[in-house]
């Protein structure tokens, strides 16, 4: 058979065999084109033209809500009305998972992983998340304005994806710092960080985004406050921190009582710039009394955040047949290449990674060795005719192995990040459409206990993004 035919069924019946038994697929042929458009679909990104369902999510952390707006269009799927109104919500929830996973996994867990990240390295699984989908609160179905359209609404309560995420059963406590400070016993611990601050180690500025378990560090980065430090059961229940946009709610006094240490936050820290950073006076304020050390313990912290950063509409990459067309060339191209230790694969909620392993560098510098130019030469020719239609968006990101050097790694694997922008776009790629990031040690691939580990973290993977849709279709 040839090559490329085999090929094209491969890729089908490995993405695609939801669509199709079996047992049919010896029958058929596809075409390229055929392909992507079953790979589209099973994304939820079939054409407004051609879909029948379609959902728009947006977020609001101040009450840790995840909701979708689902609709069904009951004269395209077939459904005869009235009698089918229990066929058409059947249907909605059973697509609603796919309807709403690449939204839902972009959600930020901390400063450096997203719920996307997650799952790929097994920390939680699709099928966890599939049941907390299936069990989110549902509004009634109703006609919208007397259309065709049957329309609903589902909650998931961001909390019940966090619960799963603590592990830890007995909360450790800091100890006492060697310096002190005048302070008192206070209610609870209040962050104001609703402006626009400096990014800790880095010549940029940013808000304040929220995630599932964020840290407070001091600006000697004394780490002030983590999941781990928590009760667990609370942790669980109610999350380690409060989100919300002033001091004037019921909540607001529920979580941090009628007198708490008010404390404005310095700077913003991480690579999703999660974790606020404040003073290490403000720090000291807090851990040279034990009644405020219990503050931690019972999660009694609140972070004020501003409206547009607590409340919006989540967006997803748009991985439709064009997209796919272009994915299955580059992953076709580097499969044939056969370049030592680059690899392409389609990440949800992402888009294209390739990924770079054992990239060599001079020693503790960002420069690339003579000898890796033609490995780079290669992907960047490749990325400059994927992305030459337009609407793509690249991010480089750089890791190191972990070598207990934190900052040095996080600010080594931004530089090396940076190296690697130069040199696309020293082969024609616009810098406009490039953006980077490092994480430094905290994403391992592989064990850092041997050398062979280390090579394959030390790595850069490159991300081809298509543009953003608020709305996924099936």
């Amino acid at each position: 058979m040839n090559k490329r035919r085999l090929y094209s069924i491969c890729t089908l019946f490995f993405a695609l065999h939801t669509f199709a038994p079996a047992q049919d697929l010896m029958y058929y042929t596809f075409s390229e084109e055929d392909i992507a458009e079953k790979q589209a679909a099973a994304t939820a990104n079939v054409p407004a033209d051609k879909a029948i369902m379609s959902s728009s999510s947006r977020i609001d952390w101040s009450k840790q809500h995840f909701s979708s707006d689902v609709s069904l269009d009951v004269v395209k799927a077939g459904i005869p009305m009235p009698s089918g109104k229990s066929s058409s919500l059947n249907l909605i929830q059973k697509e609603l998972p796919v309807l709403v996973k690449d939204t839902l996994l972009s959600i930020y867990v901390d400063d450096t992983r997203t719920l996307g990240d997650l799952v790929l390295d097994g920390t939680i699984t699709l099928d966890e998340l599939t049941r907390i989908i299936d069990n989110s609160q549902q509004t009634p179905a109703s006609f919208k304005d007397g259309s065709n359209e049957l329309l609903t609404r589902h909650t998931i309560r961001l909390q019940e994806i966090g619960s799963l995420l603590v592990k830890h059963h007995t909360p450790y406590t800091q100890q006492k710092p060697i310096q002190r400070i005048a302070s008192r016993a206070y209610t609870g611990i209040v962050i104001d960080a609703r402006n626009v601050l400096p990014v800790q180690g880095e010549f940029v500025e940013s808000y304040v985004q929220p995630c599932l378990f964020p840290k407070i560090w001091d600006d000697q980065m004394t780490l002030v406050y983590e999941r781990n430090m928590v009760d667990p059961d609370t942790a669980k229940q109610q999350g380690i921190v409060t989100y919300m946009e002033s001091k004037n709610s019921k909540a607001f006094t529920e979580r941090a009582g009628k007198d708490p240490l008010w404390i404005t936050a310095k700077k913003v820290y991480g690579v999703y710039r999660c974790d606020p950073v404040i003073s290490h006076s403000d720090y000291l304020r807090i851990a040279t009394i034990p009644e405020n050390l219990k503050l931690l313990k019972e999660g009694k912290v609140v972070v004020l955040l501003s409206k547009e950063q607590l409340a919006h509409a989540v967006s997803a990459p748009a991985r439709d047949k064009s997209y796919y067309i272009k994915f299955n060339e580059t992953r076709k191209y580097f499969f044939d290449a056969k370049l030592p230790g680059v690899t392409a694969k389609d990440v949800d909620g992402i888009g294209t990674q390739i990924t770079v392993q054992d990239l060599r560098f001079i020693a503790d510098s960002a420069q690339l060795l003579p000898e890796e130019r033609p490995r780079i030469e290669q992907i960047a020719a490749q990325i400059q005719k994927y992305v030459a239609s337009g609407g793509y968006t690249i991010m480089v990101e750089g890791h190191t192995a972990d070598v207990n050097k934190p900052e040095g790694q996080l600010r080594l694997s931004i530089q090396r990040a940076q190296s690697i922008v130069d040199a696309l776009a020293e082969h024609g790629i616009s810098r406009d459409i490039i953006s980077y990031r490092g994480f430094g040690g905290t994403k391992p691939i592989a064990s850092n206990e041997t050398a062979e580990g280390r090579a394959q973290n030390r790595r850069v993977e490159i991300l081809i993004m298509p543009k953003e849709s608020f709305t996924q279709r099936r």
